[in-house]
Order: C-alpha cells, then sequence, then structure tokens
C-alpha cells in the first residue's frame, strides 16, 4: 500500500509505537466453525457499572450571551443585554428553548452523551457524539482539501502540542517556529529530542506575520546557514491572531507556505486557539452594541473567517489543533486534532499510552450543551459569532484608550489593531541604539508599579538574541477584564506609565 504524504513524516518513534490491552480477546484468527454468542456477558473488563455512579443526572444553567448575569451598567458594558433580543434574521435566541440543559443518566439520542457512558472508562479517540461534531464542524468551516482525514479529542490545546510533537519529531529532528510564539511549546519540543529553529517575523500592522522572504531563504540555503542540522520536519504556526503578536496570515501567503512546504517536505503544525474571534478593524466604542451589527452565520463564514491551513492542503500533511478553550472553558481541559488518518492513528496509539480518553465530564458537559442548547454545528457558530463582537468591543475600548494617550501621541508608542484573537502587540519606539532588553525589563518594572501587567516580546522568544532587535513591543490582552471600566484603566495606567518613562529618559 502507498504511504501517504504525512506518513513519511512521522517520527519512527511513533510509527513503531502499538497499543493493546490485557482484556481484548485473541487477535488471530478464530478456530473453524466459530460463532460469536450473541449475548455476551462482560467478566473481563474491569468497568464498573454505571448504576454505582452517585450521579444521576447533570443540570446545566446557561446564559445567553456573554457576561449576562454581571452586567448592570450599560454605558460601561456596552449594553450587552441587547444580544439577547430577538432578532428575525439573526435568530440571536430562541426564546422557545430553555436555559438549563438537562443530561441523564441514560438517553436514546446518539448526537447526545449520557451518564452512563459520559462517567464510564471511555475510547482514547473520544466519545462518539462529540467526534461526530468535530467532523460536521470542521466540514461546515474548514474542511480539509485532502481525503481520509479525521479528528481526535484532546484533552484541550496543550495535550494537543505534545501529541503532535510526538508524532513528527525523534532526537535530533528540526521544527521550524515563529520566533515569537506560545513558548511552552517548545518544552513539548525538547522532551522529544527536538530542535527548534526560529523563523523571523515581520511585526508592522500591514504584516501577516512570518518573513516569508527570510523562510525561503533558509529553507533553499539549509545546509549553509544551519550546517549540521537535519533539514525541517514541520512548521509551527499560529496562523490566525498569533500569539503574542495579534498577526494573521492572508489566503494567498499561506498557499505560498503550502507551496513551500511541499517543495521542501515538511509538515505543518496549524495551532489556532483564536482564529475564530475575527475583529473588523478598529472603531471607537459606542455605548451599546447594535443587532444590525451582527453577521450571519454564511456571512462570517464566507467573508470574515480565515480558511485554514487544511482547505488549501491537497497532500495532508497539515495538522491543526483546536480546542473549546477560548470559546467555551478553559478549565474543561477539551479540544482536538484534526489531521490525516494515518496521522490520528499514530496520535490515538500515543494518547493511549500518555491519556487514556479525555475527561468524559467535559465530553458530555460541552457536546450536550452545543446539541440541546444550541442546536448543533450552526448555533455553535452563532454563540461565537456573540463572542466575536464583545472580543471586539473589548479591544476597541482598550486601543481607544492608548490612540487617546499622550504616549500615543508622542509617538512613544505603536500598537497593532488585531484582525482576530485576543491579543494586540505595544510596539515600543525606542532611539536607534537603545539596549532593548534592559530598557523592556526597565519598563516593565515601570508598569507593575502603575498597577497594570502585560507579555514583554522578548519572554515570548525562542531565541532571545536572535530576536531582539524585533523585540520592542509587549503583549497586551483584553480577555480577562470584568468590565469596560477596568479596560480603559487598564489603558490609561499603562500610557501614563510609558509617557513617564520616556519623559525620564527611559528611566524609572
Amino acid at each position: 500500500m502507498t504511504k501517504s504524504t504525512i506518513s513519511n513524516l512521522i517520527s519512527e518513534r511513533a510509527a513503531g509505537r502499538e497499543t493493546t490491552h490485557f482484556a481484548t480477546g485473541p487477535s488471530d484468527e478464530p478456530p473453524k466453525g466459530f460463532k460469536p454468542h450473541p449475548k455476551p456477558l462482560p467478566l473481563h473488563w474491569g468497568m464498573p457499572n454505571n448504576g454505582f455512579f452517585p450521579i444521576d443526572s447533570i443540570d446545566v444553567n446557561l446564559v445567553d450571551y456573554p457576561f449576562q448575569k454581571s452586567l448592570s451598567l450599560p454605558v460601561t458594558n456596552a449594553s450587552l443585554e441587547n444580544l439577547s433580543l430577538n432578532s428575525s434574521t439573526d435568530k440571536l435566541v430562541d426564546s422557545a428553548k430553555s436555559n438549563t440543559v438537562r443530561i441523564d443518566r441514560f438517553t436514546d439520542d446518539e448526537n447526545l452523551i449520557d451518564i452512563s457512558k459520559g462517567l464510564q472508562y471511555s475510547y482514547t479517540n473520544g466519545l462518539a457524539p462529540l467526534l461526530k461534531f468535530t467532523k460536521e464542524f470542521i466540514s461546515r468551516v474548514h474542511k480539509p482539501a485532502f481525503e481520509d482525514w479525521e479528528t481526535i479529542i484532546t484533552t484541550g490545546a496543550g495535550d494537543g502540542l505534545n501529541k503532535v510533537a510526538d508524532l513528527f519529531l525523534d532526537p535530533e529532528d528540526v521544527i521550524l517556529i515563529e520566533e515569537f510564539t506560545f513558548t511552552p511549546f517548545l518544552a513539548n519540543i525538547r522532551s522529544v529530542g527536538g530542535i527548534a529553529v526560529p523563523v523571523k517575523l515581520d511585526i508592522s500592522q500591514k504584516s501577516e506575520g512570518i518573513d516569508l522572504e527570510y523562510l525561503e531563504d533558509l529553507l533553499e540555503n539549509w545546509e549553509t546557514l544551519k550546517p549540521g542540522l537535519k533539514k525541517p520536519k514541520a512548521l509551527y504556526t499560529i496562523a490566525t491572531g498569533q500569539n503574542p503578536t495579534g498577526l494573521t496570515q492572508g489566503v494567498e501567503f499561506r498557499k505560498k507556505v503550502i507551496a513551500l512546504a511541499d517543495k521542501y517536505d515538511f509538515a505543518i503544525i496549524e495551532d489556532d486557539p483564536y482564529g475564530y474571534l475575527t475583529l473588523p478593524p478598529f472603531q471607537k466604542p459606542k455605548s451599546f452594541l447594535k443587532l444590525d451589527t451582527f453577521l450571519t452565520v454564511d456571512d462570517y463564514i464566507k467573508d470574515h473567517l480565515t480558511p485554514s491551513y487544511l482547505t488549501l492542503d491537497t497532500k495532508g500533511r497539515v495538522v491543526r489543533i483546536e480546542t473549546f478553550s477560548k470559546l467555551f472553558a478553559p478549565g474543561l481541559r477539551l479540544g482536538f486534532i484534526v489531521g490525516h488518518k494515518d496521522a490520528i492513528k499514530a496520535i490515538s496509539n500515543y494518547a493511549a499510552l500518555v491519556t487514556r480518553f479525555p475527561s468524559g465530564t467535559s465530553q458530555l458537559i460541552v457536546n450536550n450543551v452545543i446539541q440541546q442548547r444550541f442546536g448543533g454545528v450552526d448555533g455553535w457558530l452563532q454563540w461565537i459569532l456573540k463572542m466575536r463582537i464583545t472580543y471586539a468591543h473589548r479591544r476597541d475600548v482598550l486601543l481607544d484608550a492608548i490612540y487617546e494617550s499622550e504616549a500615543y501621541k508622542k509617538k512613544y508608542i505603536d500598537i497593532i489593531d488585531p484582525s482576530a484573537g485576543m491579543f494586540a502587540a505595544l510596539i515600543v519606539n525606542f532611539p536607534e541604539g537603545t539596549d532593548i532588553a534592559a530598557k523592556i525589563k526597565l519598563l516593565e518594572w515601570k508598569l507593575i508599579a502603575y498597577g497594570v501587567g502585560v507579555v514583554p516580546g522578548l519572554n515570548m522568544s525562542v531565541d532571545k538574541k536572535f530576536s531582539l532587535a524585533r523585540a520592542n513591543f509587549l503583549r497586551l490582552t483584553y480577555a480577562p477584564a470584568n468590565n469596560d471600566e477596568e479596560l480603559k484603566e487598564a489603558g490609561v495606567r499603562l500610557t501614563k506609565a510609558v509617557d513617564e518613562f520616556f519623559e525620564n529618559g527611559l528611566e524609572f
């Protein structure tokens, strides 16, 4: 049988792994005349009967829109109460549905997960109803251009990253990483003996992230520029709403990266925790959010959602990491991976070794809320649209405070207006010749003294020496604040601290 493209890139460790269970029946051919019993009785699996479970049912009480229960001041919170109103065009709320989802011990609905299955020992790849949803969801929003793709449920994106590191990297294998990135992934790379090589980013408002010219030159002249290192096995990218810069790669840009992957034979690991939170360009925040600012699901997918690398990949070399953390709740530790069936099989074998199966409680809560309250894929997308508009407003509140500041007007700082996600890069315009590492650290102390927390870009670099010249930025997030007042105050504190720092000659 001909190997798939991805099979040639799977690590020797992952490809050679096999899993068995002592309670599984014999795997050889049955004896002649064997007929399975129509009603076998289990004396082999060490599974407690669901009658031992102390939970008979679970009631999950839901809100109609983000912050519904905590809002009281319409001006400072953008009148998000308006999102609960019915709309004939957007169908934001189905008033006929209860806001309580009941999860019972048993169900006959194949789309739901009941207590008897959700709290039981389970399947490595995830429970069938949630797996079915993930395939329907990906088919709706990012259908792969290659055949034979599958999904597997994970215990969050962090678990997904660990599993793709095992999937591709043997000791001394090389993986390309955006020079500023989600650095915890570096620990996963080190744990399997891989080598991370940073790829230069262009950090500016008009940029799409990766410096494509730099990447092409690096790949073309690898033996000269990186003597002694193996050719890259994979590229890890946060292509939409990049962490920490907030930058997004366009479709044509992604096509060029896919072409490079085909030419130089490497896999693409697409990590997308934030990509569904697409954002329109900044506009001055209003005192309330209007329903007509909502998109239909079809318009959102067609005109606002940047297509995944999956949709451009005809050879099955893309593995995409998804998570429910940013759209549902991070504490549930639930996500999934999309990839060619050969990649998913190798990941499944590793999952049987390290995590066994994802939390059944998390799976039944997420799956049943999506099915019973939201009504499936499009209803889930409508919830995402509510989150999207809330994040857009929060971004606008923070950026407005920055744009109105003395520090911005004096050109001490610039801000990248992100087109997706929950992060924005604040660029600090140090004079030429400034010791960036020293002054960024001193500025961070100033910000702490003013009572505002940020992440220096240098803290998220793969190689501090390599990236120092481009590390003159701070990562800001508008995700955790309780309300608009906190966001505005954070922006004011931030910019006052920067202004004072510059006026003091870059001293504390």
